[in-house]
This record gives structure tokens, sequence and C-alpha cells, in this order.
């Protein structure tokens, strides 16, 4: 089995993108010129932009809990992770938060950390993912494992938020895009960094076994 976060992305979100193409199929008579059907292609990239944005944040929280697992204590995690939470407790306003580091505490705040970052994450582009992924479980450029040209995803994150903030203004997206380019592209993205996040995490803690089966790709 690959992550949860990756089954969920695939048999539930993915599945409710895949309809929205379907449902575009059934209301197009096939002929020649566009449809007044704008609503569901934009609709699709929206859905399938916000799947991969929870696919990411449930990732990183699935990550940072086998982390967690798999170190005795804070002084074995990562030396990116090991700054990020020292930033946090530096800064945070609370006069007694560096008493949340003793015994066991610093696993409940490494998680505290990881659910802020992870819900600031609205614009899941290449630079803001990889600068999370670094900060909370030390991997460091993970778009560079990914197959897709270097721009692929943001010009797909760039798409669904010309399309949030300006509707129907927004260009027009044909359903060959969407379930053509689109939808192979973020899938076969979330399977590779399902994949490599593995791969990282088995090389970078005891035991040194995978946490989740890696997936092939066709």
């Amino acid at each position: 089995m690959p992550s949860g976060a990756f089954t969920k992305f695939e048999s539930n979100m993915l599945v409710d993108v895949s309809r929205m193409v379907e449902s575009h199929g059934q209301l197009n008579d096939d002929g020649p010129g566009r449809r007044g059907l704008g609503h569901i292609t934009r609709g699709g990239v929206l859905l399938l932009c916000a799947a991969w944005e929870l696919y990411l944040e449930e990732l990183l929280i699935e990550a940072v809990e086998i982390c967690i697992a798999r170190c005795a204590d804070p002084d074995v995690l990562p030396e990116p992770v090991k700054h990020t939470i020292s930033d946090y407790v530096r800064a945070s306003k609370h006069h007694f938060k560096p008493l949340a580091m003793s015994g066991d505490g610093w696993q409940t705040l490494y998680l505290e950390i990881a659910r802020e970052h992870v819900s600031a994450l609205n614009t899941p582009k290449r630079h803001n993912i990889d600068a999370m992924f670094l900060k909370l479980i030390g991997l460091a450029d993970l778009s560079d494992n990914w197959s897709v040209g270097p721009d692929a995803v943001n010009d797909f994150v760039s798409a669904r938020g010309d399309i949030a903030h300006r509707g129907k203004d927004a260009g027009y997206v044909t359903i060959n895009r969407l379930r053509d380019e689109y939808i192979p592209q973020i899938s076969r993205t979330a399977i590779e960094s399902d994949n490599f996040v593995s791969l990282y995490l088995r090389n970078s803690f005891e035991p040194r076994r995978y946490p989740w089966n890696r997936r092939n790709i066709g």
C-alpha cells in the first residue's frame, strides 16, 4: 500500500475529478466548438488542485508522525527540523513555551508546528512545497524528483488561481487539457512524491525500512 495520503488522493479525491470529466462527456454533443461547459472544466481544475494540496498536507503530517515514531529524542531529527522547532519556540509569546520540549513534549510540539505549517499551504507550487518538506522533515528539493517539466505544476496551480480569482473571465480550459494534461501530470507527480518521501524516510531513520510501499509508475 502507498501512503494513507495517496490512497485517499487516488480512491476519493481523484475519483471526483474523473466524474467531472465524465459529466462533461455526457453533456457534450461531440459537435465542433464550445458547448457552454466551461464551468465543468473550471470546476475540474479547482477540484484537482484542492486534491493536490490536501494530498501534500496529509503526506507531510503522515511523514512527521513517522519521524516522531522513529526518533527517540529531538536530537536525532534532521538539522532543518531542529531549526524549525527551535525558531518556533523562540518566537512564541508564551513565556513557558520552552517547557513544552521537556520529556516527550517535543513530539506534541513538533506535530503542532507541522499542522500550523500545512494549514498555511494555500499555493502548492514547487518552491512552497520544497520549503515545507525541508522545514518539516528535512527533505531538500523534493520537486527535483518530479519527471514533469520544471514549470508544469506551477502552471497548473497558476491556472487554478486564475479561475479562483476571475471565474468565467479566466482563460478557457479545454476538456482535453484537463483530462490529458493536468490530471495525468498531477497524478504522476503525486506518485513520485509518495515514492521519494518513502525512500527518504527509509534512508534517514532507524529502522531502515520503507514506511509504505512505493508505487510503480506506468
